[in-house]
């Protein structure tokens, strides 16, 4: 099987390597070329494209079977360009092509907004506020309407993402010294890396559409979260003020009932303090 990978930074890396080792013929996306020599031990062909270039992409597209994509915008002023107008190319392509594919996104939870604490599923109301939250809203909404031309589409809502290189304890040694905006007093949505590879992989093997939550099964309060962190690593406690402005993607605790009725088992379920 034939599978691009768009965006092939932290999850798409992981991905292609596990995919080339299950024998999938695997073209990775990049947007630098320092990043070529490397992926190309993990890729059989690597091309250097932004993902909202159409006539890059066409090629790319139109010999494989699968397009996954898991993109990542370096800031919020890139989300339009990163998510949207890739959605958008891929859609005019869509358009274009005589055989429909299977596409899986990796999305994010932040669609879902502020549900003050409650708990959310892929029904859950869509509440987003935010400019970075109606991007991705609408890039869902432009995957989602291949449906009409006969693609497979899956799409994975992630929460925060950790792993080898975002392990938590080095986002809290980060923190040191500065102090944080509000009182901690929100949920955490989290995932590990390899349930996330590990996910798209079960999507491709057993051929699954439509929104699944990625999430694991712990939901701490923030402040509670980094408190356990600061212990553990002997680290001095994160200083909350909730008279500075912060910037919240919404309070609410991800389920992730629907991925695991399908069969799938996350690898970690619970954070790895």
């Amino acid at each position: 099987m034939n599978i691009v990978i768009i965006g092939c930074g932290y999850v798409g890396s992981k991905l292609a390597d596990l995919l080339q080792k299950h024998h999938y013929v695997v073209t990775c996306t990049t947007r630098s070329r320092k990043k070529i020599a490397t992926l190309k031990q993990i890729a059989q062909k690597v091309a250097v494209c932004k993902g909202s270039n159409e006539k890059e992409l066409f090629e790319l597209i139109e010999r494989s079977d699968g397009v996954i994509l898991t993109l990542a915008a370096d800031s919020f002023e890139e989300y339009k360009e990163t998510y949207l107008r890739t959605a958008q190319s891929i859609r005019h392509i869509a358009l274009k092509l005589k055989r429909p594919k299977t596409l899986i996104y990796t999305g994010s939870t932040a669609v879902y907004g502020e549900h003050q604490g409650h708990w959310v599923n892929e029904e859950s109301d869509l509440l987003t506020t935010s400019e970075p939250g109606k991007i991705l809203l609408l890039t869902e909404n432009t995957y989602l309407s291949l449906k009409s031309l006969g693609w497979k589409i899956c799409i994975f809502r992630l929460a925060e993402i950790y792993g080898p290189g975002r392990s938590l304890d080095t986002h809290i040694r980060s923190l040191d010294g500065h102090v944080m905006a509000g009182r901690g007093d929100t949920f955490t949505n989290l995932i590990h890396v390899d349930d996330v590879v590990g996910a798209i992989f079960y999507a491709l093997q057993y051929h699954l559409e439509g929104i699944y939550n990625l999430a694991d099964d712990d939901h701490p309060l923030r402040k509670d979260l980094y408190d356990q962190l600061c212990e553990k690593y002997q680290l001095p406690t994160i200083t909350w003020d909730h008279h500075l402005l912060k910037v919240s993607r919404g309070n609410k605790r991800v389920s992730n009932h629907k991925i695991k009725a399908t069969g799938y088992s996350l690898t970690y379920p619970h954070h790895i303090l």
